[in-house]
């Protein structure tokens, strides 16, 4: 798996992580840093490859209650 992270204005990937935990991990370090308006226009995806098939995590204010609820 390989989790994406989308600037939905620009359909262009910001940066990718290589686990959930570390995608996490990334997005709490940004909010802390940036404050909570940083996900306004980010998406974060799983990205299968093997079976060419991917799950959106979340988009915009979803990842503030992605990231809460693995707290």
């Amino acid at each position: 798996m390989i989790y994406e992270f989308w600037d939905v204005r620009s359909n262009n990937i910001v940066t990718t992580a290589e686990s959930e935990s570390e995608a996490r991990e990334m997005l709490n370090r940004a909010i802390e840093q940036q404050g909570e308006w940083v996900v306004e226009f980010l998406m974060l995806i799983e990205d299968d490859p093997e079976s060419d098939s991917f799950r959106r995590i979340g988009i915009g204010s979803e990842l503030l209650a992605y990231v809460r609820d693995a707290a």
